[in-house]
């Protein structure tokens, strides 16, 4: 192996390969589910959509499916010859929550797809032995477009799409604006057709740098918390694994053939919002082959108890991570905790059963309930933007995940966050007792969620 090379195989990062690891346990996209994004992505990709983009980004709340939807493509455009280089990231994974190994990993991937461009690279590392130290986009200039724009002078025909799955799970925010910035500039550039298929979630941060200079001027974006067909994607997938299950699992002999009842089917779905990761994982505790399904599924519906391992473990880690990433979580709690009573009934002593109005969760409105400053419910939610939507001081929030609010009203599943949830009720009665001054002695002790009485 010549010396240059070996030096950059060394660098890179296997395990941010799209094909990298054990196939049987990387998330991709269940079959005849996701059509239309993927056909967007394909159209994108083929010019069939007219439109100066370089990059599309893509994003959705934690849980929606990025990543299979990511791999799946790659797998589609590797299969198509159109395929350059990919990037996985993970927060998980020294060698993948940062862009240190980013340019190398796409440089290696560059000299495998393309081997004309092997020899280019190869002496460039040997001219410059420290360029893998350089700038990120010094790296991206010196590896990727030069080789590429002499390949493009001599008429060499190559793969385009370089993918870029999971940003989000980069842990440095200025590391992110300085892949983006200096992707831009790449992308932007005459010489070199390049495009990137950029994955993560919409964390404020993330969208603030797609929504300026120069990123704006040469990305698209698709939300992947608004297709309509999610829902339907969603209970096809539920569908088909029951069936599975009725098919291949052990116990298939003792599973009647109308299990489960179409009704749990929808609520299933309900819980869902569209979102993968919740069918994803109550399936994988149902299928469980050391245990009856039918069993289950009960304790997911909440019909019996669980015995040893709990069926939102996978769940539960997650959202105490992102809550637990937060600047300030109580602020954060306090905020959800909001949204998560706008749901529920309570009964009042003197006027029995009352709902909150919706615009309880309007941020302006919120506001003064909290006894916040103007601007705090957005600085709150700041880095929650996978779990709850922010959309304008004068818009009602919007959480993405019913589910999460289910992990918030079990104290075992929220376990050592600072929730409390009577210190909201207090919040709420203290401004109820302000909307009639003939109500001014409202206590705590005469409201009740319509749950408990």
């Amino acid at each position: 192996m010549q010396e240059g090379f070996k030096v950059l195989a060394e660098v890179a990062s296997p395990s941010a390969f799209y094909d990298c690891g054990d196939q049987l346990d990387v998330s991709r996209c269940h079959q005849n589910t996701r059509v239309a994004v993927l056909q967007k992505i394909s159209d994108w990709v083929d010019h069939v959509i007219e439109s100066a983009a370089f990059i599309m980004w893509l994003y959705g709340a934690v849980g929606a499916g990025k990543s299979a939807i990511a791999r799946t493509m790659a797998e589609t455009l590797h299969s198509r010859q159109q395929l350059l280089a990919t990037f996985f990231f993970s927060r998980v994974d020294s060698s993948r929550n940062s862009i240190k190994y980013v340019a190398a990993t796409l440089t290696y991937n560059i000299a495998l797809s393309v081997p004309e461009s092997r020899p280019l690279i190869i002496a460039i590392l040997e001219n410059d032995p420290h360029v893998l130290n350089r700038p990120f986009a010094h790296q991206l200039e010196q590896l990727i477009l030069g080789p590429l724009h002499q390949l493009s002078q001599k008429g060499v025909v190559y793969p385009t799409v370089i993918v870029i799955d999971g940003l989000d799970e980069c842990s440095n925010d200025k590391e992110r604006t300085i892949l983006l910035h200096a992707i831009s500039r790449a992308a932007a550039q005459d010489s070199v057709l390049l495009k990137f298929l950029i994955t993560s979630r919409p964390e404020v941060p993330i969208s603030r740098v797609f929504n300026a200079t120069p990123v704006v001027e040469v990305s698209s974006r698709h939300s992947l918390d608004d297709e309509p067909e999610s829902i339907e994607d969603v209970e096809y997938f539920l569908s088909a694994k029951f069936d599975e299950i009725k098919r291949t699992h052990p116990s298939r002999r003792h599973i009647s053939y109308d299990w489960p009842p179409s009704q749990v089917i929808t609520d299933l779905v309900k819980k869902s919002s569209g979102q993968f990761i919740y069918p994803a994982t109550i399936i994988r505790y149902i299928s469980s082959p050391r245990h009856n399904p039918t069993l289950r599924l009960e304790v997911v519906l909440r019909l019996r108890p669980p015995l040893g391992e709990s069926p939102f473990t996978e769940l539960d880690l997650l959202y105490r991570h992102i809550l637990l990433s937060c600047d300030d979580v109580k602020l954060a709690l306090r905020i959800i905790g909001v949204c998560l009573l706008s749901t529920q009934s309570i009964h009042i002593a003197w006027s029995g059963r009352y709902t909150f109005p919706s615009k309880i969760t309007v941020p302006e409105y919120m506001e003064p309930i909290l006894r916040l400053h103007p601007g705090d419910v957005q600085r709150g939610l700041e880095d929650l933007g996978s779990l709850i939507e922010y959309r304008g001081d004068n818009i009602e929030l919007r959480v993405l995940h019913a589910s999460f609010l289910d992990f918030l009203l079990d104290p075992t599943r929220f376990m050592e966050l600072p929730f409390d949830l009577a210190s909201i009720y207090t919040d709420l009665a203290i401004w109820y007792s302000h909307l009639d001054p003939c109500r001014n002695k409202v206590q705590i002790r005469y409201l009740h969620r319509e749950s408990d009485t």
